[in-house]
């Protein structure tokens, strides 16, 4: 106890030192409690959300049908399974509903949709849609279709929409049904494929009486999924299937533990960051109390009670650092845990990360806080081992005059400051007078600036590696159309005469290639299924300077040049309509005069890419295959163009404007053709910012902090040359030289390390596909990520770290100049 009373009072003795520790550890665990909590709210909203408005948490099929959902795969006793479904106790809700496939159209627009057949009263207790409706009523005796479907059928409240599918029996399923209402999830798939109408309505339409495809549950508690499924799926017996969300929502699961794996990386970079800004204050804590220790063994004390004591101080300053952390970092977080954090600037970014709001809450996880507290305690503890074996192996009589030698080491021509050289020559002997306090700073400053390069370097690289695979699979850097092409998808807008345009176009300077296209919406059909496609019409030699999905080919062969009976279709579609290679696909498309075009073609090559709704969606035939059967004779859809340096797609949009003006044609850069791609970027860039940002504010801390101890535990030392009659100006300007100098090492090495790091993963690549399963998932991302740096992204904030630390050494210089040199020569 008296060991531990005498830690005590060492620590509120010097208050100044004991309290830079405690901030130093304070606010690295706050930020990493902030950061982790922040990371888990987003993963949270999304899976609440989207399991919220339609899939619920778990649901139970005919087994098979999640694979295949066909009507085939009808449950005829759906009101047993849906009783069994309700008895389990861990089962809050369940709801019956028959889905399936149609075409709904309106006038000349149409889209294939699923529909959806809900009990209305069961339904509302299971999922929240129809309280997402913002037009008409939630359900009548008509459709609730999205907001995106009903802009793209151009259908209002209170005006019908035709249905034509495929029914129970076999036989085609048609009807004209009412909208009665219009809803709005910021969920994609929800707000432009579904339409809901009652059961019966739908049992009516596929004529199966009595008829269900799914039973959807909500559970009291999501974190037990996984005991339920396999207690439900026992119960129910082989013939059924019990999943839950993550097999219903792939997505969903795949971008949650997308974020988990970046906020690992993240989270490391930033543990080894806060672990050097907690490192750094208690190594100078105790390395600058040489000759403290060395009384305290002089008067009696043993090396064993000396090594004792400097690990209880180290452990009651972990201590009070980690109940200011968690006390700033937890109400940090429950703050934002309450009052949400308004992102809503980003909406279109935020409709790409599914179940998403505008607003995102934090979360605050128990056992995030205790990990992380055990971890930074850890390291406090840890980081005092070699300084207080150090201390217990000091002879005290050197000890005692370590610092008194410094002091005339130091005051030799100290009479003689009077020329900026002379500072700048004593700042630099000072430093190399004590290597151990000099190395402390420097690489404390440096593992901070490594990590928040290489941070910086993985998102550039991350978000460089998107846009690049995105543009490069299918829209190029600018797209030349008819204005309003892109909206109608229509044949007739077609553009006139393209060979002319081509030829100008591949002359243009920075344009490194540009190919012809058609692009339709079609059915694409086999004999026992059908599917919705974009049929895209290339030259397949000219397409290989644009995009490179001819590289993406897993079976067979990418299109050639001639082969206008051949079609290349994703790796989903085959799966979706059951095909092989060699075998026959019937593709139907509304020519530009108005009527029903058809063609077979034969699979000749079945592409994967990282997207799996890409790889469902698209089909690829050659540009004179497309033109005959829209009949659009040498006419084509659009010109896509890839450019020499993508930055300069503005310039070079507006360039192309300009020169071909008098030809009434659009010219849409890759930001316009792909804007869920841009906002999805801009979002994750503001998310990454947040994150910069706070990392920032830890490294500049931690460099603050360095400083702060450095020049405030040097009082003895300050106090002696004055008293040799040094001035105290010259003593304020050594010490910010000193600064400056110790940080221009700091900022040489960390950078240096920092940009070195980055260049070897930017080269070997930081492969983190084997942490997923379905990666693929994920729309334009790879498995791959290859970090690299931007100049205008580091500069900056090396710069304001110099500038901060500078600044922050001007008040405790300022105190040791106004130090009574008689009094500060007697501090211990």
């Amino acid at each position: 106890m008296m060991l531990l009373a005498l830690a005590w009072r060492n620590v509120l003795r010097n208050r100044r030192r004991s309290a830079i520790t405690i901030s130093s550890i304070a606010i690295g665990l706050a930020a990493m409690t902030f950061l982790w909590g922040f990371i888990d709210g987003i993963n949270r909203q999304m899976v609440e959300n989207t399991t919220r408005y339609f899939a619920g948490d778990a649901q139970v099929h005919l087994k098979g049908y999640h694979d295949d959902p066909t009507l085939d795969l009808t449950m005829q006793d759906a009101a047993q399974v849906l009783r069994a479904a309700r008895e389990h106790p861990e089962v809050a809700a369940a709801s019956l509903r028959l889905e399936g496939k149609a075409l709904a159209s309106r006038g000349d627009k149409s889209r294939g949709v699923m529909v959806s057949g809900v009990a209305p009263q069961d339904e509302g207790r299971v999922t929240v849609l129809f309280k997402s409706v913002i037009d008409g009523e939630a359900l009548g005796d008509g459709v609730l279709i999205g907001e995106k479907l009903a802009e793209a059928l151009k259908v209002r409240v209170g005006e019908d929409l035709v249905f034509v599918g495929q029914a129970y029996d076999g036989s085609v399923a048609s009807a004209r049904f009412p909208v009665r209402g219009v809803f709005r999830s910021k969920i994609d798939e929800l707000d432009g494929f579904v339409a809901v109408m009652p059961l019966e309505t739908a049992r009516e339409f596929y004529a199966a009486p009595g008829g269900a495809t799914a039973i959807v549950m909500r559970l009291r508690d999501p974190e037990k999924l996984g005991a339920v499924r396999a207690s439900l799926a026992a119960r129910l017996g082989e013939r059924y299937e019990v999943l839950g969300w993550p097999r219903l929502l792939p997505m969903v699961a795949v971008s949650v533990r997308f974020h988990e794996v970046v906020s690992y990386v993240v989270l490391l970079v930033f543990f080894v960051v806060v672990a050097a800004a907690v490192a750094n204050p208690v190594l100078m804590a105790v390395l600058e109390r040489t000759r403290e220790f060395g009384i305290m063994l002089a008067v009696g004390m043993s090396r064993a009670r000396l090594l004792g004591l400097v690990f209880l101080e180290s452990m009651l300053l972990g201590v009070a650092g980690l109940v200011l952390g968690n006390a700033i970092g937890l109400a940090i977080t429950g703050y934002f845990a309450a009052a949400g954090m308004n992102l809503g600037a980003f909406e279109a970014g935020l409709r790409t990360m599914p179940g998403l709001s505008d607003v995102v809450y934090p979360v605050l996880l128990p056992g995030r806080s205790l990990m992380l507290s055990a971890l930074v305690f850890a390291v406090a503890c840890l980081m005092a081992v070699y300084p207080a074996a150090k201390a217990a192996g000091l002879e005290p009589v050197e000890a005692i005059r370590g610092l008194l030698a410094a002091g005339k080491a130091s005051a030799r021509g100290a009479g003689a400051l009077v020329r900026l050289p002379v500072f700048l020559l004593i700042a630099a002997r000072n430093l190399l007078r004590n290597p151990r306090r000099t190395a402390i700073m420097v690489a404390g400053a440096a593992f901070g600036i490594v990590g928040y390069v290489f941070v910086l370097g993985f998102f550039d690289g991350f978000f460089e590696g998107t846009i690049e695979s995105s543009t490069r699979y299918i829209t190029g850097h600018v797209q030349i159309e008819r204005p309003g092409f892109r909206r109608e998808l229509a044949p007739e807008l077609a553009i006139e005469k393209p060979q002319a345009l081509l030829t100008e176009l591949r002359g243009a300077s920075g344009v490194a290639a540009a190919a012809p296209r058609v692009q339709t919406q079609a059915l694409a059909s086999t004999a026992a299924k059908s599917e919705g496609i974009m049929l895209v019409g290339v030259e397949p030699l000219a397409e290989r300077g644009v995009t490179f999905i001819h590289q993406t080919v897993v079976e067979g062969k990418a299109l050639a040049p001639g082969a206008d009976r051949d079609v290349m279709i994703g790796r989903e579609l085959a799966g979706k309509l059951g095909l092989k290679l060699g075998e026959k696909m019937v593709v139907m498309a509304q020519a530009a005069n108005g009527e029903l075009g058809t063609a077979a073609y034969r699979v000749s090559g079945i592409f994967a890419t990282e997207s799996a709704s890409f790889d469902a969606a698209f089909a690829f035939v050659t540009l004179s295959a497309a033109q005959s059967l829209l009949g659009l004779g040498s006419r084509v859809s659009t010109i896509n163009v890839r450019l020499d340096d993508r930055s300069l797609t503005p310039s070079a949009v507006e360039g192309f404007r300009a020169r071909f003006e008098s030809r009434g044609l659009a010219f849409v850069p890759w930001q316009e053709l792909l804007p869920q791609l841009e906002e999805m970027v801009r979002f994750n860039r503001v998310v990454t910012n947040i994150l910069l940002a706070v990392l920032l504010l830890v490294v500049a801390t931690a460099i603050m902090n360095t400083v702060f101890m450095a020049v405030t535990e040097r009082t003895r030392e300050f106090g002696v040359m004055m008293a040799l009659g040094t001035a105290p100006r010259a003593v304020l300007r050594m010490v910010v030289y000193e600064t400056v100098v110790l940080l221009l090492l700091a900022s040489l090495a960390g950078y240096g390390a920092g940009i070195a790091l980055v260049a070897y993963f930017g080269r070997a690549g930081m492969d983190l596909s084997g942490f997923f399963q379905g990666y693929s998932a994920i729309p334009g991302l790879t498995g791959v990520v290859y970090p690299q740096l931007m100049g205008a992204s580091i500069v900056p904030p090396g710069i304001a770290l110099i500038i901060a630390g500078v600044l922050v050494s001007l008040y405790p210089a300022a105190k040791a100049a106004g130090l009574d040199p008689s009094r500060a020569i007697r501090h211990v």
